[in-house]
């Protein structure tokens, strides 16, 4: 179980005052949120994951505080098992597609992080990409590969910042068969931020809307 409670005050010289104002509570399963660009949906996925610090209140995972401003912990990157998968998926370009996912591997040696890699990449049918570079490969085998590192950590939770925004329909339904099949086998919460409305109906047993940095709607 996830629970969120937090508010955030953005201001700069080049932007508005802003305020991000969230309380939700996610269990297994997919939440999605939704909402118009800038209502604040990524900066709540970054607070989870910890790239973002929030200016008040508290995040929960299962019992793990991952941030209290009361108590004053600010739970590291590296110690949240938090999976993420970004929009532009944030691969290492240098490094093989295997390289990449076992660099989310958090256990064993440099060879049992490579046969970790090695599985995932299969689980996903893209073992055969293994020694590409992110170059050499099409956007779904990108998406792949950054969902297989995602998992590499076994992480508590996934966080997905509209993953399939780059690829084409076709490719989009087949990864969302594989995103719903990663899911039940990891048997945790993945929080998918979208603004396409298929997507949400198809995994969104738990839709949160939020606009102008609050919470508009929950179902």
């Amino acid at each position: 179980m996830l629970t969120v409670q937090v508010k955030k005050f953005f201001s700069g010289k080049n932007q508005p005052e802003f305020n991000l104002d969230i309380s939700f509570e996610v269990g297994n399963g997919f939440t999605v949120l939704m909402g118009p660009s800038g209502a604040g949906k990524t900066s709540v996925l970054r607070m989870i994951a910890g790239i973002l610090k929030p200016d008040e209140g508290f995040i929960k995972m299962n019992g793990t505080v991952f941030f209290d401003s009361m108590e004053k912990i600010d739970l590291p990157i590296q110690k949240r098992r938090v999976g993420f998968v970004f929009q532009d998926y944030a691969l290492f370009p240098h490094l093989t597609g295997e390289q990449n996912v076992a660099y989310g591997v958090k256990t064993g040696d440099r060879k049992e992080k490579l046969e970790k890699a090695r599985r995932l990449l299969a689980l996903f049918r893209i073992e055969h990409i293994g020694k590409r570079v992110s170059r050499e490969m099409s956007g779904g085998e990108r998406q792949r590969v950054a969902l297989a590192r995602a998992l590499a950590s076994d992480p508590l939770i996934v966080l997905l910042d509209e993953p399939l925004s780059a690829v084409d329909v076709e490719t989009r339904s087949r990864l969302l068969d594989e995103i719903e099949s990663a899911q039940m086998r990891a048997n945790i919460p993945f929080i998918y931020v979208t603004h396409n409305e298929t997507e949400a109906e198809r995994l969104g047993n738990n839709r949160i809307t939020i606009q102008n940095g609050a919470i508009l709607s929950s179902v």
